[in-house]
C-alpha cells in the first residue's frame, strides 16, 4: 500500500474498497515501473526523477480520474442532459445501481467535478493528460507537461 500521507491514500479515503484497492494497487504497480524506467537510466525521463513526488500527485490524479472523476463526469452531464429535458422546476432523482442521486446528491457530484476542472486547468492538464495505457506513456504526458512554459503564477483555485 501507498504511504498514508500519499495523495492516493487521500483521494481514496472515504471511498468504498471495491474502487479503492484496484486503484492503489495500480498506483504501486506503476510507481513500481517508473523507477524501474528511472534505473535503467533512460536519459529521456530522467530529468523528472528529481520531481518525484510531482509525478506521483500525478499518476495519483490520473489514477483518480480514470476510477472515479471521468465517472462522475459522465454521471453529471448526463444528469444535466435529463434535467433540461425535464425542465429547470422539476425535482429529477437519478439512479445509479443501487443508489438514487437526489437533487443534493447530484449538486455535489458537480462540485467535484468543477472543483476538478479548475485544478486540471490551473496545472495546465487536459482530461487527454490522464488517459494512458502504459507507465510510458504516463512519463510522455509527464515529459510534455515538463516542457510546457508556465503561465499562470496565481496559486489560488
Amino acid at each position: 500500500m501507498p504511504e498514508k500521507s500519499s495523495l492516493i491514500n487521500i483521494l481514496c479515503y472515504g471511498l468504498p474498497g471495491g474502487i479503492c484497492h484496484p486503484m492503489c494497487n495500480e498506483f504501486d504497480a506503476r510507481k513500481a515501473q517508473i523507477k524501474q524506467i528511472w534505473s535503467k537510466q533512460y536519459q529521456k525521463y530522467m530529468v523528472l526523477e528529481q520531481y518525484e513526488s510531482t509525478i506521483d500527485a500525478l499518476l495519483a490524479m490520473s489514477l483518480f480520474y480514470r476510477y472515479v472523476m471521468g465517472h462522475i463526469d459522465g454521471a453529471t452531464s448526463f444528469y444535466k442532459s435529463v434535467n433540461k429535458l425535464n425542465g429547470s422546476n422539476g425535482e429529477c432523482s437519478i439512479k445509479i445501481g443501487s443508489e438514487i442521486l437526489d437533487k443534493s446528491q447530484q449538486n455535489h457530484m458537480l462540485a467535484s467535478v468543477i472543483t476538478f476542472s479548475k485544478i486540471m486547468k490551473k496545472y495546465q492538464l487536459s482530461s487527454n493528460f490522464f488517459k494512458f495505457k502504459e507507465t510510458i506513456d504516463f512519463l510522455k504526458n509527464c515529459l510534455n507537461l515538463y516542457k510546457t512554459p508556465e503561465y499562470e503564477t496565481d496559486d489560488s483555485i
